[in-house]
């Protein structure tokens, strides 16, 4: 990246406003030009400035492709995550994963990108991935208003199609005049899964949800019977924990609950042979989908088969302790208004701990019991109380049986599969005049993520676009109660109560190299880099004295790389290349560490306190660093002949 003197630099340089659109322009130009470091600091600096936008993430995964980085395919993982409904983005996807020997994933995420593309007519090149990864999709289907459309690749002059209505358990058959098809469904409201006769598994696409929630016909009189439902798909070890501990919890709560387990198709041997040995339990219930119908219609199965009762979903890789149903219960039947109810959480979005919408690790069996408990004193001794929230989080939601015959079941005419449909039940419900709180009384750990895999990314930005389009107040309803936090008194109250907060998430370090050990990645300076730099800190101004040292050369050999904030007036100097410091939450690939590597820097200057990084040159910035001095011992000239300061400004914001 070419350096430049104060005075020379451009006006988009000094502009916040559009000062990342030109660094974006100029790691294009580095990585055009044979400097790919340079690139490569550029683009992972916009990434984890900015986990919206696409073209700095595409050009981080062109720039490791092109390397042949190790992490070229988590690279196209982070792009295709940013628009995962663009085809090219998914073909780039599908062959970094195929090149990296992972066809299993290729195999996982392809049926979900089927149907639409075979509705645009592009699915020739993502069937050529697929059938890479030994996949061998019949066909897809999807929804065309109130028909049934779709297409089969190898049809027969004489095909027909089975369907499966997942409300009423009746099939009908449909033939078929060519490989395109469209047909009316058998009646308007049904809950579809297509499949060809003789086949294990139904179309992508499938199930097509005709059938949008219905209010009951009457309400149920409280208290309703109880009925805690965890929907099931793969992840058997986590499973087997979960059903065993809230088995094992059973008895330490007055409230009878039933468990109703229900097999979403998983196809793991293992885990039906589990669920054979669970059905001789008559405190536990087995349903079995034929097809993989997706969370939202396995959990509206089962609400249809316990219609009437309070409800308790519960993802399968939680973990509870004590009397935790009785305690929710309580809450829920505080006021009669009240449609759900979620407990706090390591993960649980809006009602984590310890610190809010962030998740930390599992607590340990002694751990849990510590905090719920804790949780569950500090409210029977009024130190704290239930807090309402905009909607519940799904993890361990406790639904009203009376909101549930009033508004009706998971809309997954709506939403697709998985995600969001939580809240948008808790919405509907507070259309109708319910509320939703958080049960500060109890606690249920969670894992996160076990399910959906790569195919989350994909049905968050559809289900997403439904929410905002329904309920265009919500979202910023939401990030209002993330700033405001009602739930920080209660939150601090249950760190003080429980010994601690917990450990937080390591930060996002990969496993892998970026590359291989001895690969020279072609940089168009050396660098001096700053480790952790602070705006404001004792450091701030050494840092500036020297960038403005720098900044006085005569070539541009020599830039900082600082990682860290970074003041406008550090921003001025022209001759730093900023990196925020990698986060558990960010969007973090590339390590720190890793990158005062491939940034060719020669030495780190790292504030008194910090972590040292290993396997470098580094220098403390104390008191008694003079950045003249040390700048020209450096460069192996006498202090005298360093260039003068060609700033008049003094300190460092």
């Amino acid at each position: 990246m070419a350096s430049a003197s104060a005075t020379a630099l451009p006006s988009a340089w000094r502009s916040p406003r559009l000062r990342d659109d030109f660094l974006l322009s100029r790691a294009v130009g580095a990585f055009q030009a044979g400097f790919p470091a340079d690139a490569l600091l550029g683009a992972e600096a916009l990434c984890r400035r900015h986990a919206e936008l696409v073209a700095p993430a595409l050009l981080r995964a062109v720039i490791l492709q092109s390397l042949g980085s190790s992490l070229s395919a988590a690279a196209w993982l982070r792009a295709w995550r940013r628009d995962p409904q663009d085809p090219n983005m998914q073909d780039k996807l599908l062959g970094a994963w195929l090149a990296a020997g992972e066809p299993a994933r290729v195999a996982s995420l392809a049926p979900a990108l089927l149907p639409r593309r075979c509705r645009a007519g592009s699915q020739t090149s993502l069937l050529a991935h697929a059938q890479s990864a030994g996949l061998a999709p019949a066909g897809a289907c999807w929804r065309s208003g109130a028909d049934i459309e779709g297409m089969l690749f190898d049809a027969t002059p004489a095909a027909s199609l089975l369907l499966h209505d997942e409300h009423s358990g009746q099939h009908y058959e449909v033939r078929l005049e060519g490989a395109r098809f469209r047909f009316a469904p058998p009646h308007p409201d049904g809950v579809w899964s297509l499949a060809l006769p003789g086949a294990a598994g139904c179309l992508p696409g499938s199930p097509l949800v005709f059938a949008a929630p219905r209010p009951a016909s009457a309400a149920p009189a409280p208290p309703a019977p109880l009925t805690v439902l965890v929907p099931l798909y793969r992840g058997l070890e986590q499973a087997q924990a979960c059903v065993a501990s809230v088995l094992a919890n059973l008895p330490a709560n007055r409230i009878e609950a039933r468990l109703l387990l229900i097999d979403d198709a998983s196809g793991e041997s293992a885990l039906s042979v589990w669920l054979d040995t669970l059905q001789a339990d008559p405190r536990i219930t087995v349903l079995r989908n034929r097809y993989n119908l997706g969370f939202i219609e396995s959990v509206n199965r089962g609400l249809r088969h316990c219609a009437g009762h309070d409800v308790l979903l519960l993802n399968a890789d939680t973990l509870v302790h004590g009397d935790w149903l009785d305690r929710l219960r309580a809450a829920l039947y505080r006021a009669p208004d009240i449609a759900s109810v979620t407990p706090w959480s390591n993960n649980g979005e809006i009602s984590s701990f310890p610190d809010i919408a962030r998740a930390a690790p599992v607590p340990d069996p002694a751990r849990l019991r510590e905090l719920d408990e804790g949780a569950a004193a500090l409210q029977r001794e009024g130190a704290t109380v239930d807090v309402e929230v905009p909607a519940c989080c799904g993890f361990a939601m406790l639904m009203r049986a009376g909101a549930l015959a009033a508004i009706g079941t998971l809309d997954g005419a709506a939403l697709e599969r998985g995600y969001g449909e939580e809240v948008d039940w808790c919405l509907r419900a507070r259309a109708a005049g319910y509320r939703h709180y958080v049960a500060t009384g109890v606690f249920v750990a969670h894992a996160g993520g076990v399910s959906f895999g790569a195919e989350k990314h994909l049905r968050v930005q559809q289900n997403r676009a439904v929410l905002v389009a329904r309920y265009p107040d919500y979202y910023p309803q939401y990030q209002r109660f993330l700033r405001t936090d009602p739930l920080a008194a209660a939150r601090a109250a249950l760190a003080r109560r429980a010994g601690g907060a917990e450990a937080p998430m390591p930060a996002a370090q990969p496993a892998t190299p970026a590359c291989a050990p001895g690969t020279s990645v072609a940089s168009s300076c050396t660098r001096i880099a700053v480790w952790r730099h602070r705006i404001g800190s004792p450091q701030a101004t050494q840092v500036l004295a020297l960038a403005r040292l720098v900044a006085a050369r005569k070539d541009d050999s020599v830039r900082l790389l600082v990682i860290g904030e970074v003041s406008e007036l550090l921003w001025g100097t022209g001759v730093v290349d900023a990196l925020p410091a990698a986060t558990r939450h960010g969007e973090a690939l590339l390590g720190d560490t890793e990158l005062l590597t491939i940034g060719a820097c020669a030495v780190v200057l790292v504030c008194e306190g910090d972590d040292v990084p290993a396997g470098i040159d580094t220098v403390r910035l104390g008191p008694a660093f003079d950045a003249r001095y040390w700048f020209s011992a450096w460069l192996g000239v006498p202090p005298a002949a360093a260039a003068p300061f060609r700033f008049a400004q003094a300190g460092a914001r």
